[in-house]
């Protein structure tokens, strides 16, 4: 069930309803029977898989907590359960590929990926853990544990919750506020702005370049991958928006996934206010274990990279994927290394470190950097990758008027008028969230602005023949 379909517009009410309405362990248990609902919609499998990651996750927790002796197998044990399920259903066939390709055919068994199952599964291993350093107390009520990795505004795409946070949330059961509810849905507008009226009608345009790329200049291919960076921040940060908003309607306040982040100076600021909540969970449970920076320079930029191939191919089992995180790993390595030589030309070219043509330069920088490291992302392949990338070097410099990009004339009006209204919104986000202001503004100008973003999105959404409700670019992963 996707957050902007008719059925979620009948569901999401009847629920908020029964939410508020109830006494608080009916209205809990109201909410989880909602959530499993909202996993069914996905298929039986969704559901299936997961009953069977919080059944191992409630009695994991449990019997963490109560063993002395064995503790670490015991984890190590959990862990293998859930991260094998997630090998089973998302890498089994890239494996077997992989094997196929060495001189091994192996043939790899059809299954279906259950919908949601990297976002959940990481929710539920960051909590084993948390269980094991004695930084959280594992949850006596089965409720509590499925409730918290089945929450369905944060199910399909997450942000990656924390038990911390979040079990004790869901327990209270508090009702919302009516300010509560005004910014709630105010932030789901806001996403759906993004995701209908900017993020699909960018894709038509990159979907049409990227389908043969030689076909086009080299300015409309690098356009084209521009407009990507911009496709998949709006997309993604649209579903986070849409998910807060939801979960602030009921009361919730799930983390903040994305700050702003082609406003960063460096891509290692870009991976703090990035999927915030994956980036954090990398950094918790994956980098700081392998030593992070304590065991020398070198210890350190392999700790980087195997985070960001690992990062990589949590975004899909693909080759593409790969070198997409191990990229992203180069540069921030390289980015280390030359950090003294950049500090040293900015002081030749009396060049202050805070001066704002430093902070445009590396920002454009940033986003120059990011955009390449999107092109394999994007890519079905890595020929694929390679031709578009050739397709920016050689060639006219143009081949097609701007009408034959997949959006005429009035569409690109309509983009650019976005875009702006995206930029100017994105600026007021460095200081404050989205709609943070929005109370202290008079009520006529928060009607008027509410309506209006209302009205945008009907009108000027992507809809009609082609259009799919299903397609936002992270729930394939």
């Amino acid at each position: 069930m996707n957050l902007l379909s008719m059925a979620f517009f009948c569901f999401f009410p009847v629920v908020m309803a029964g939410w508020i309405l109830l006494p608080a362990r009916p209205a809990r248990l109201w909410l989880l029977g909602a959530s499993w609902l909202f996993a069914l919609w996905s298929g039986p499998e969704a559901l299936l898989s997961l009953l069977c990651a919080t059944v191992v996750t409630y009695g994991g927790a449990l019997a963490l907590e109560r063993v002395n002796r064995g503790k670490k197998a015991l984890l190590t044990l959990l862990l293998l359960c859930l991260f094998g399920a997630l090998f089973l259903f998302k890498y089994l066939g890239f494996a077997c590929t992989l094997l196929t390709g060495l001189g091994w055919p192996v043939q790899a068994p059809a299954l279906f990926l259950p919908a949601g199952i990297s976002f959940y599964l990481f929710m539920a291993a960051g909590y084993l853990v948390d269980v094991y350093r004695g930084k959280h107390r594992a949850a006596r009520s089965f409720v509590d544990t499925a409730l918290f990795l089945a929450f369905f505004p944060q199910l399909l795409s997450g942000p990656i919750g924390r038990a911390k946070e979040l079990m004790p949330q869901l327990r209270t059961g508090r009702a919302p506020s009516w300010d509560g509810l005004r910014l709630g849905a105010f932030r789901f507008l806001w996403g759906a702005f993004k995701k209908l009226v900017i993020a699909d009608r960018l894709g038509l345009l990159v979907s049409t370049v990227y389908a043969d790329p030689a076909a086009f200049g080299r300015l409309q291919v690098i356009a084209a991958a521009c407009a990507f960076s911009i496709q998949i921040y709006c997309d993604f940060s649209a579903y986070s928006d849409m998910a807060l908003g939801c979960a602030r309607m009921l009361g919730v306040e799930l983390m903040e996934n994305f700050k702003t982040p082609y406003f960063s100076r460096s891509i290692a600021e870009f991976w703090r206010r990035w999927h915030i909540s994956l980036s954090s969970w990398f950094r918790d449970y994956l980098y700081i274990p392998l030593g992070g920076s304590r065991k020398g320079v070198i210890r350190k930029y392999r700790n980087v990279l195997i985070v960001f191939a690992v990062s990589g191919l949590w975004h899909g089992a693909a080759l593409t994927f790969l070198v997409w995180g191990l990229l992203n790993g180069l540069y921030q390595v390289a980015g280390d290394l030359a950090a003294r030589h950049r500090a040293s030309l900015r002081r030749a070219l009396r060049l202050g470190e805070d001066s704002p043509l430093t902070a445009g330069f590396q920002m454009l920088w940033t986003f120059l950097l990011s955009t390449a490291a999107w092109v394999f992302f994007k890519a079905e392949s890595l020929g694929k990758a390679a031709a578009i990338f050739a397709a920016m070097v050689r060639g006219p410099w143009l081949t097609h008027p701007v009408t034959a990009w997949g959006l005429d004339r009035p569409e690109l009006v309509v983009a650019g008028l976005a875009l702006l209204l995206f930029f100017f919104v994105e600026v007021r986000t460095l200081r404050r969230p989205v709609g943070a202001g929005l109370l202290d503004a008079p009520r006529p100008l928060r009607w008027a602005a509410a309506l209006l973003l209302a009205a945008a999105v009907l009108v000027f959404g992507i809809y009609g023949t082609g259009y799919d409700a299903q397609d936002f670019i992270y729930f394939k992963f």
